[in-house]
């Protein structure tokens, strides 16, 4: 597969991942959010751990009991955490189908009603694929989206096949490899913003022992 890592960790979803998810929301609205250098579209908050700890461990624990039900109490993990939030009114196109290359998974939890703001996966088809960085990391910072931009994503989009795609039910988790590529393919239009709640998990190991990961095993077979 064109520009891919090699991939051990399973695509997953959860419906109604929080028992109180309006609870979390009016919370996420209380934080401090602020603007990237263009590395993404929209805002997001200082990593959730520092602000509270509590609730990153129970989430981060949550989504990791998805994985390992049975020895959870032996695995440990390694994780950013933050709550972003999109406006939708000043992002009209998809987003960059990309890879989260700095991570083991990636997990998201929707936190708005909006079907068609969810999520896909892709697979590379063509290349070479586009250096979009200093355009994306320009249009994002300016909000401003000239031709370049368009082009740019244009063939970004035309390098991948879709494969899977995710509803942004609200309440809706889905996890998956860092390595796969993926994106969305629109960031919403009934709400004035994309709100979700976004956790890379960097590390993962057991305490005592190998960590076996379901691609892994499945291999063996």
């Amino acid at each position: 597969m064109y520009g891919s890592f090699r991939m051990k960790w399973p695509v997953l979803c959860m419906d109604e991942f929080f028992s109180n998810p309006e609870a979390v929301i009016k919370w996420s609205s209380s934080l401090k959010y602020e603007k990237t250098e263009g590395e993404y579209p929209g805002e997001r908050t200082d990593f959730l751990h520092k602000i509270d700890e509590t609730f990153f461990l129970n989430t981060t624990k949550k989504i990791m009991a998805l994985l390992y039900p049975n020895d959870l109490e032996n695995i440990r993990w390694i994780a950013q955490q933050h709550f972003q939030k999109i406006n939708t009114e000043q992002h009209k196109y998809p987003g960059f189908i990309h890879q989260d290359v700095f991570a083991e998974f990636t997990a998201i939890v929707y936190l708005t009603n909006e079907e068609k703001a969810g999520t896909s996966i892709y697979k590379r088809i063509k290349e070479p694929n586009p250096n979009y960085d200093s355009i994306k990391k320009e249009s994002y910072t300016t909000l401003k989206f000239k031709k370049k931009f368009t082009e740019v994503l244009k063939k970004n989009r035309e390098n991948h096949q879709k494969v899977l795609q995710f509803s942004a039910l609200k309440n809706r988790l889905v996890l998956f490899d860092s390595a796969q590529h993926h994106g969305v393919d629109h960031f919403g239009s009934k709400e004035k913003e994309r709100l979700t709640l976004i956790t890379f998990f960097t590390k993962i190991w057991k305490e005592g022992g190998d960590l076996k990961s379901h691609i892994r095993e499945c291999q063996k077979f």
